[in-house]
């Protein structure tokens, strides 16, 4: 008897538990586990792995439906209670969102702390956003040992400083007050954490910053401006109330920076130095450790080094030495420049310390700056005396230096100058041979199911149709492979290219399959909306009224109020003394009984609305172009891009002829050529055959025919098509001999963010480069009569998102001849990274004028510095119609409104085309640029600007130019050592020598 008692009570203890891990009450559970006795821990601990597993199984089944949800995937949909899955159940963890409560359930029962710390680090239980309060209360109440073995052993299993199990050890540690552990990614993982100024972890893990490896990347955003942010403002606030020191920290940054690391691994400590701000006592005191820090650290932190060592002076002679050879030894011209300043400081009064100061200069000789080398050697002129008993060693050196240096200072202390070296002369080689269209290939079904390449779908719709037309049982035999796409039916709209072909094989397999889209929801008209209501007795008729009207049939009041609202006005119509059984039949549509003794007789209503739509007003009728669209699975116009929607059309009324026994027996619209056009008799000898099979051609294949045939008249082919008879053949004969399509007015305008406020840049120039840049297209085309065609050429959104932007390779092919236009429908992607290099190239490769959309999409794979971008322009080159001096603008505009560019970049791109043979085509673009990649008013030129001027120099001399930059020429004439200034000079003499063209010559 007692046997079953105590079973009894160990299976109400495991229950107890299980209803909480189920319910995820974790304050609950956490109550229950507390309270646990030995025996029934042990029998909650050999019961819980099996409810993990069952949690995981059911987490799995419910991440299978929600990818099926409605799809008739059968027992999957449903969950174990008989209830549908939630759609949007995307818990963090991988047990349905009971990763928290078996952590505590698991703390609380486990009985060794190795098996304790396995259970509690399951990746499976991960959950950021889970709280550890209730998990800390579970361990609290085990005995003092067990949870500081716990505490250690979590702690040494993180890894890395966002680890999933880093916040949990981290509580532990708090609540247990055990010393962590030396473990660098526990010190990382606190530091990735909000600091808490009274955080007892702060005297054992805060000396640990200045070593554990990762700690300076894990405080990498830290900064100092405009206030400090949250680590640097702890470390201030603990140093002014006494609880580290400033010995502490400055001595804490220096062992960090003698240990090494990189820029980004040291900023952290950088900043933390500039906080201190060392006095120059502080200083004096470091000075050794600061001197040891010039030759190797990072360039910040020998900026840093060398400011100290300034402030902490005087120094002895040596340290002054010394400090100058790591200076001089330093890669940055910056730093190398401060350590010859100091060197011709001190000369004068270190006479015979004159060796040990050239050896520094000689390692300047060697300095890959020029600006460094030209110091070094008129240090070496000037002080000549003084450097005298060293010559021998400045002697040595001068093979360093560039001959015309070099021949100076071995003037002076000797040296042998080496001969220069012949200088390279580079002959650029000629433009490429223009990239000549291919004929397209011949329609085929034989292509793989996965088509990505818009000549494949051309070429499989047209065998399609072909076949599709004739025999359709040799049809079905050759699609019968095809795999179709799940769920293809349950979905409103196709906007994948795709599905349609999914569709169309389907239609052929088994007619009739596709039982059309599903009807809308209703739409509640009363959504978003809120109401007041008030109701007022009415104790007399209304004035005139006379005797009350007769009353006509029963019906339910208020019915076309929301049922909230009607409930509200019954129960103030009770409140007003309005008996329940009248109240009832004007519920429920009965008959209303008379009022009593005393009852009101009548009432009246007010009601507020607060919402979107209007109160008691007849719905707008539905659109009958929108009905449609849906009818034929075809997205709104607001949803996807022109030419992609164009795109669906033309699929969509394929599927419907095929659907309704219609289909031509050839598409008109299928290429002749690889960039998309159609030759002008192939169109005619499809239309006779149309004509001959007594079938009028597809409107939006008719269409897509005519805007692909080459630019300019046709006549020979119109008088064919006149000839032909039918109203299709007739349309193509007065488009073929018209001059086709007009080209639309084509633009685009800047605009940017500003805070909320989309602003325009020709209105409002901000003062600096922005993020939030918007290029607003612009596309205005007069109708043409054809809706297909009008829907086509209607103006881009200026901004993008979910379906649009689909099927982007395939729109140069939909206007072959109307570049331009095309471009101006990727402007809305062209700052995001989706409109690919082969995009680009079949722009290029096609027709019409050229304006500024095409020139920013040229524009920007220059100033992204693509790899694909050097061919881009050499192909455009070689075709002759480069907009050069247009890309250049554009070049320069992306380098001053966007904040994402790099001149090098730029400078690197234009350098490989020049060097391809595009190089009179970069001298016309950088005609436009250049004066963007010149230093700034007041900047010092650096290494963009240098290989700027360079590039241009080359340019113009292969491009044999002339006509002075007015920039260029006042540079080259503020005179200068630098190479800059010597690249400036170069391009002014090359411009100014006498010659043939303006501007260069070529492409």
């Amino acid at each position: 008897m007692f046997d079953c008692f105590r079973e009894r009570c160990l299976m109400t203890a495991w229950a107890r538990v299980r209803d909480r891990i189920i319910a995820r009450d974790t304050r609950g559970l956490a109550e229950v586990v507390i309270a646990l006795s030995g025996a029934e821990r042990a029998e909650v601990a050999r019961q819980l792995p099996d409810l993990r597993r069952e949690l995981r199984e059911a987490a799995d089944r419910r991440a299978r439906a929600r990818w099926s949800l409605g799809m008739g995937e059968g027992d999957d949909l449903w969950e174990e209670d008989g209830s549908a899955p939630d759609p949007w159940d995307t818990a963090l963890d991988a047990v349905g969102g009971h990763g928290a409560v078996l952590r505590i359930a698991g703390a609380g029962v486990l009985s060794g702390p190795a098996a304790t710390v396995s259970w509690l680090a399951r990746r499976e239980f991960a959950d950021r956003r889970a709280g550890v309060t209730d998990l800390i209360r579970v361990v609290a109440a085990r005995p003092a040992g067990w949870q500081a073995e716990v505490a250690g052993r979590l702690a040494r299993k993180i890894r890395t400083a966002d680890d999933p199990d880093g916040p949990l050890a981290l509580a532990l540690l708090r609540a247990c007050g055990v010393p962590p552990p030396e473990h660098d990614p526990l010190v990382t993982a606190w530091l990735s954490s909000r600091p808490v100024p009274d955080d007892p972890l702060i005297g054992a893990l805060l000396p640990r910053i200045f070593e554990a490896e990762g700690a300076g990347r894990a405080l990498r955003w830290e900064r100092l401006d405009p206030v400090p942010t949250p680590w640097l403002s702890l470390l201030d606030r603990l140093r002014e109330s006494g609880r580290v020191s400033r010995a502490e920290l400055l001595d804490g940054c220096l062992s960090r920076f003698l240990r090494g690391g990189d820029t980004l691994g040291l900023r952290f400590f950088v900043r933390l130095h500039q906080l201190l701000d060392p006095t120059p006592q502080e200083a004096a005191d470091r000075a050794r450790d600061y001197l040891r820090l010039l030759p190797t650290a990072p360039g910040p932190v020998a900026e840093l080094a060398l400011a100290q060592i300034r402030q902490g002076g005087p120094h002895e002679e040596a340290e002054v030495i010394e400090a100058i050879g790591a200076l001089t030894f330093r890669p940055e011209a910056k730093l190398a420049l401060e350590g010859l300043r100091w060197l011709e400081r001190a000369l004068p009064d270190a006479a015979e310390q004159a060796p040990a100061l050239a050896g520094a200069l000689a390692t300047a000789f060697a300095h890959r700056s020029d600006e460094v080398q030209g110091r070094a050697a008129r240090i070496a002129l000037k002080h000549a005396a003084a450097l005298a008993p060293a010559a021998e060693t400045l002697a040595q050196a001068v093979p360093m230096l560039p001959p015309t240096l070099g021949a100076r200072v071995a003037a002076v202390h000797g040296g042998e100058v080496p001969a220069p070296e012949p200088p390279e002369v580079f002959t650029p080689p000629p433009l490429p041979q223009p990239y000549e269209p291919e004929p397209f290939p011949e329609p085929t079904l034989d292509l793989p199911w996965h088509m990505y390449q818009w000549p494949d779908h051309e070429r499989w719709l047209a065998a399609f149709t072909r076949q599709a037309s004739g025999d359709r049982e040799e049809l079905r035999r050759a699609l019968s492979a095809y795999g179709d796409e799940p769920h293809l039916f349950q979905q409103t709209s196709w906007t994948n290219t795709r599905s349609w072909f999914s569709a169309l094989a389907l239609e052929v397999i088994a007619p009739g399959a596709d039982p059309g889209p599903p009807e809308p929801e209703p739409v509640d008209p009363w959504a978003g909306a809120s109401f007041t209501v008030s109701v007022q007795p009415v104790e007399e008729p209304e004035s005139g009224d006379g005797e009350r009207e007769e009353e006509g049939e029963p019906y339910r009041m208020f019915a076309d109020l929301p049922e909230r609202v009607r409930e509200g006005i019954f129960e103030q119509v009770l409140e007003i003394g309005v008996s329940e059984e009248r109240v009832a039949a004007m519920r429920d549509g009965l008959r209303i009984p008379p009022p009593g003794p005393g009852e009101p007789g009548d009432f009246r209503v007010h009601i507020g609305s607060f919402g979107f739509g209007p109160l008691f007003t007849d719905p707008e009728p539905p659109d009958p172009m929108v009905e449609s669209r849906r009818r034929r699975r075809l997205p709104q116009p607001w949803q996807v891009s022109p030419p992609h929607l164009f795109v669906l059309r033309r699929l969509s009324e394929v599927y419907e002829a095929l659907r309704a026994g219609t289909l031509p027996p050839v598409l008109l619209a299928t290429p002749t050529r690889s960039t998309g056009h159609l030759d002008p008799d192939v169109l005619v000898d499809r239309l006779e055959e149309c004509a001959a099979a007594g079938v009028e051609p597809l409107t939006a294949d008719l269409v897509q025919a005519l805007v692909r045939l080459p630019r300019g008249r046709h006549p020979g082919a119109a008088a064919r098509a006149a000839r032909t008879g039918s109203p299709a053949a007739a349309t193509a004969a007065a488009w073929l001999a018209g001059e086709g399509l007009p080209d639309p007015e084509t633009g685009l305008r800047w605009a940017y963010l500003d805070g909320a406020v989309d602003r325009y840049f020709d209105e409002h120039e901000p003062d600096r480069p922005q993020y939030e840049v918007r290029l607003k297209p612009i596309l205005r085309a007069e109708p043409v009569g054809h809706a297909p065609l009008d829907d086509l050429l209607r103006e881009p959104a200026h901004w993008s998102y979910d379906d649009h932007g689909g099927a982007m390779g395939w729109w140069p092919a939909v206007l072959p001849s109307h570049r331009e236009v095309v471009a101006v429908n990727y402007l809305p992607f062209l700052l995001h990274p989706t409109i690919a290099p082969v995009f680009v190239a079949a722009l290029i490769d096609a027709d019409g004028p050229v304006g500024e959309a095409l020139a920013l999409t040229l524009a920007y794979f220059v100033a992204a510095g693509h790899p694909e971008a050097p061919s881009l322009l050499l192909r455009m080159a070689a075709r002759g119609d480069l907009p050069a001096e247009a890309v250049g603008e554009q070049v320069a505009l992306l380098l001053r409104r966007t904040a994402r560019f790099d001149k090098r970049a730029v400078v690197r791109v234009l350098d490989e085309a020049a060097r391809q043979g595009a190089h009179a085509a970069v001298w016309r673009l950088l005609t436009t640029l250049l004066p963007a990649l010149l230093p700034d008013p007041g900047e010092r030129p650096g290494v963009a600007h240098t290989r700027a001027m360079a590039l241009a120099a080359d340019t113009a001399t292969w491009a044999a130019a002339r006509g002075a930059i007015p920039q260029v020429t006042a540079y080259a004439a503020a005179g200068g050592r630098s190479r800059f200034a010597r690249e400036c000079v170069r391009l002014r003499d090359q411009l100014g020598r006498d010659g043939v063209a303006a501007t260069g010559t070529g492409a």
